[in-house]
């Protein structure tokens, strides 16, 4: 089969998106190679095209971080005689490394071209070559560790002459940040991190919360990519001194993608931060999909069946917040109500929605938001976050007035919040009226579902066993797991993460609390109602279902009640 054809059958991309690029490489330059097309264009990742490619060609696929031992034998016989010259190293995107005393693997972008096996096998001296596939990002970095001398003084002699603009569409250039999306992409990552050092520089993915170390490159390449990057966020590829913000669509191994871009100069160079927003992720928006138990769904149900009042949700950055914010926004009535918010930045756009960017240069504030959209006849407000006295006040007179109005705080736990909207200056009084409930969020990495094995019931320490026992969860329930690693979740033992959650209603017990104004977490706390779950225990509960492992569930916070505490 064709390697198009292959794609197709792999499910890796559509018929169109095949019949595009096909027209494109035969109204292009002689030579184009419909899989660059296809990555620069975001249609599949390199990874995906290069797996391919190797299954296509029957070719073992060369992956730096797998194999490092291959680019390190080449390096320790760089002298030897067969070593390719770097300028054909570099202009054939090859390398050779010794394998036994009769073989040599060539490991190229394309080690079947007929010059490049032609010229290995002269420099082979009577060893047989095994060639090896490999994708350009993992060649780019091993050429750049077998010559990095002259990587260095290529920068040097390069760096003041070239025209960066013209250099940020150039199509390596294009090709490797299109590459970067994708590998985001296809491993989940919310974030990519490119970091500059004296000598090269990282690209890094944040994947289930956690910073990844990827990949190295060298220094000669950074500034293109920068460039790439500020031009199609629409930056000022100029400006190097001051921080700058941006964003732009991409189309990443298949997936429409909103990506944030943040820019901060540092003493080695711009460090450059993107936040990955793929528009596909409004079918997450279900409330049955955030990982809430049955009694947490049915209460949050409630909440947004009423007409006015305050739903908030707290946690600190990247718990989730948005998510739940959108999930009940999508589970209101957008047919026949009017559904406003104000966000600073609107992450996802959610059909039947309007929704409002905040813009605190030209006064566009969320207080000023607020007002204005008080005026457009709304039934339910979304305020992507309450930073200040006056978006609360607003906020609660809002609710007070006849709005449902859901938003965010930064709090540890739920009654905490409550502690919060109080040292804004809110009135207690006010708090007790308005607010139906506040929602805790974390987040939990989930066990990889090809590798967990089973955790015995009696391995579970006393103090848990006896929260669970209060909880009522049987023993013949029980399905705990725990991590183990492989090849589909990279090692890690978790693939994805789900919610964990602290529902606390505002009951008559804890209005009548705050109305006294005697409002410490503790005291709140004390008003909670039957069947509430502190964040560690709900997380008991996916620990018990095998959704997680008791090292996750432990990073939860603790309840300040030392009778309830797991540790």
């Amino acid at each position: 089969m064709l390697i198009g054809q292959m794609l197709i059958a792999r499910a890796a991309m559509a018929d169109a998106d095949l019949q595009r690029a096909l027209a494109e490489q035969a109204a292009g330059p002689p030579g184009q190679r419909l899989g660059a097309i296809l990555v620069r264009h975001g249609v599949v990742s390199e990874a995906t095209l290069y797996e391919t490619l190797a299954a296509q060609l029957s070719l073992p696929l060369w992956r730096r971080g797998e194999q490092p031992e291959i680019a390190r034998r080449a390096a320790n016989s760089l002298n030897e005689a067969y070593t390719l010259p770097e300028a054909l190293a570099r202009r054939w995107e090859a390398f050779l490394s010794p394998a036994g005393a009769d073989q040599l693997i060539l490991v190229a972008r394309d080690p079947l071209l007929p010059e490049l096996l032609e010229f290995a096998r002269q420099r082979a001296g009577g060893r047989t070559i095994q060639p090896m596939l490999a994708a350009g990002q993992d060649l780019t970095a091993a050429l750049a560790g077998l010559y990095a001398r002259n990587a260095e003084t290529d920068a040097a002699t390069r760096g003041a002459t070239l025209d960066l603009r013209q250099l940020a569409q150039d199509a390596p250039i294009v090709e490797f940040v299109a590459s970067m999306m994708a590998r985001g992409t296809d491993l989940g990552a919310s974030d990519i991190h490119i970091e500059p050092s004296e000598q090269d520089f990282a690209v890094r993915f944040r994947v289930d919360g956690e910073l990844r170390n990827a990949e190295t490159h060298p220094r000669v390449k950074f500034d293109a990519v920068t460039s790439r990057l500020k031009l199609i966020a629409g930056l000022d590829i100029a400006e190097r001194r001051l921080p700058q913000d941006g964003r732009f669509s991409t189309r990443a191994a298949g997936i429409e993608t909103e990506v944030r871009v943040s820019v901060i100069p540092g003493v080695h160079g711009e460090s450059v931060v993107m936040r990955l927003l793929p528009k596909t992720e409004h079918r997450r928006f279900q409330l049955a999909a955030l990982g809430l138990e049955a009694d947490h769904l049915a209460l949050l149900q409630t909440w947004l069946t009423s007409a006015d009042g305050i739903i908030l949700v707290t946690g600190p950055t990247g718990s989730g917040k948005s998510t739940t914010l959108y999930a009940a926004l999508a589970a209101t009535d957008i047919a026949h109500t009017r559904v406003l918010t104000v966000e600073d930045p609107v992450e996802y756009q959610l059909p039947g929605v309007t929704q409002f960017q905040v813009q605190s240069d030209i006064g566009f504030t969320f207080p000023a938001a607020l007002r204005a959209i008080l005026r457009h006849d709304p039934d339910t407000i979304m305020v992507g976050e309450i930073r200040d006295t006056e978006t609360a006040r607003i906020a609660i007179q809002a609710s007070l007035t006849g709005h449902k109005v859901l938003s965010t705080l930064h709090t540890n736990d739920a009654a905490s919040a409550f502690v919060r909207l109080v040292d804004m200056g809110v009135e207690p009084f006010l708090l007790a009226a308005s607010v139906r409930g506040v929602i805790a969020q974390r987040l939990v990495r989930r066990l990889c579902k090809a590798c967990a094995l089973p955790l015995d019931l009696a391995d579970l320490p006393a103090p848990i066993l006896k929260v669970v026992a209060r909880q009522g969860l049987d023993a013949s329930t029980y399905a705990g797991r725990h991590p183990v690693g492989c090849a589909q979740c990279a090692s890690t033992g978790y693939r994805g993460r789900v919610g964990v959650h602290e529902f606390l209603p505002t009951t008559d017990a804890l209005r009548q609390q705050l109305s006294r104004g005697d409002f410490s977490p503790r005291n709140l706390r004390d008003c909670e109602p039957a069947g509430f779950r502190p964040l560690q225990h709900d997380g008991l509960r996916k620990l018990w279902a095998g959704e997680t492992s008791l090292a996750e569930v432990l990073t939860l916070p603790t309840p300040e009640a030392p009778e309830s505490a797991l540790t």
